[in-house]
């Protein structure tokens, strides 16, 4: 019994450990990813094409620090805006994840267990505006995330969402602009 406890231990402490590797060759491998997608778009970007934009904003999506290496908010905030003033929703949608303090993307267990242990920024009318207006577009993972984080708001905020919404232009999108006391 005590062997096949030790063995047991053993066993969760190696898969453990690889584990931990694994989650760092795969963020490393993602990290390339960004980059070339990053790299590859800019120029379609900067020309105004609003599916370039969209990709290099997620080439930089996201960190719960703000800034860590290709991963910024500022730069990823500044993409999906210029995105989704083109009403592309899929930008629209990760705006209205961001400011509702949604910041990790994809399968990063570390990230996610880091943003839940930290106090991240919220805004969340403007998340619901962003997260109604991809709906309208026709997201259809943003009604879902509308629907959640309506449940947790209060009436008010869901009334400041909606006069937000019939001037979505006149809002502040980008991160420094929405959360002054959390420039990068």
């Amino acid at each position: 019994m005590e062997k096949t406890l030790r063995r047991g231990l053993g066993l969760l402490f190696v898969t453990t450990a690889l584990s931990g590797c694994a989650t760092a060759v795969i963020q490393g491998a993602t990290r390339v990813t960004h980059q070339v997608s990053i790299a590859s778009n800019e120029d379609a970007a900067q020309a105004g094409d609003a599916s370039a934009q969209y990709k290099v904003g997620a080439g930089h999506c996201c960190s719960i620090a703000g800034s860590s290496g290709v991963l910024n908010n500022q730069a990823a905030t500044h993409w999906f805006c210029k995105a989704a003033a083109q009403n592309n929703a899929d930008a629209q949608y990760e705006l209205g994840r961001i400011y509702s303090g949604d910041l990790v993307r994809g399968p990063n267990g570390p990230a996610k267990l880091a943003s839940k242990l930290t106090e991240q920024p919220k805004n969340n009318p403007l998340a619901l505006m962003w997260l109604n207006l991809a709906t309208a577009n026709g997201n259809q993972d943003a009604a879902k995330k509308a629907a959640e984080l309506s449940k947790s708001m209060a009436p008010s905020e869901i009334a400041d969402a909606a006069a937000k919404q019939a001037k979505p232009q006149a809002q502040p999108c980008e991160w420094n602009a929405v959360y002054p006391d959390h420039k990068i």
